[in-house]
């Protein structure tokens, strides 16, 4: 596994057993543990409601309530039957963790600041943190969305 392994896009698919305008009215529908807006006909963005530093530290997104975002995309297979595209956005500003070394290191061999050695092995621990964080908040809501479509599935059987 590379450094910049977890950094990729990895799609997740889910196939359910509604209609395009079916599925759309269960996601629109009720409520939810995700927060959830259409960006097109067919496309969406879904991310957490409330998620523990990123609602306000990385907020870049006015579509979603945290920084912690999936795209999604449906299309129809067939008449009752959609697949779902779950992709994750590139996490460009963790690498920013990672430059800010670089620059101190620049800094220290041209002027002399006398930064200690420490300091250097800080960022790329807070990097491998804040990864592992958006990673498993990013699984979180993966499964939220889920467990939400597998529920919906089961009641829509229940109410045959």
């Amino acid at each position: 596994m590379t450094l910049f392994n977890p950094l990729k896009i990895n799609p997740e698919y889910i196939l359910t057993d509604f209609g395009i305008a079916e599925l759309k009215t269960l996601l629109d529908g009720k409520e939810k543990s995700f927060h959830l807006k259409w960006i097109s006909d067919n496309k969406f963005i879904i991310s957490l409601k409330f998620s523990i530093g990123t609602n306000h530290a990385f907020d870049l997104n006015n579509d979603a309530k945290s920084a912690v975002i999936v795209y999604g995309t449906i299309s129809k297979l067939a008449e009752d039957k959609t697949n779902i595209v779950l992709v994750t956005k590139f996490k460009y500003g963790l690498i920013l963790i990672l430059v800010i070394p670089l620059i101190m290191l620049i800094l220290e061999l041209t002027m002399g600041l006398g930064i200690p050695l420490p300091f250097y092995f800080v960022f790329p621990l807070v990097f491998i943190l804040v990864l592992f964080f958006f990673m498993s908040e990013e699984k979180k809501l993966i499964r939220n969305f889920r467990e939400f479509i597998n529920s919906e599935k089961i009641a829509h059987y229940n109410n045959f």
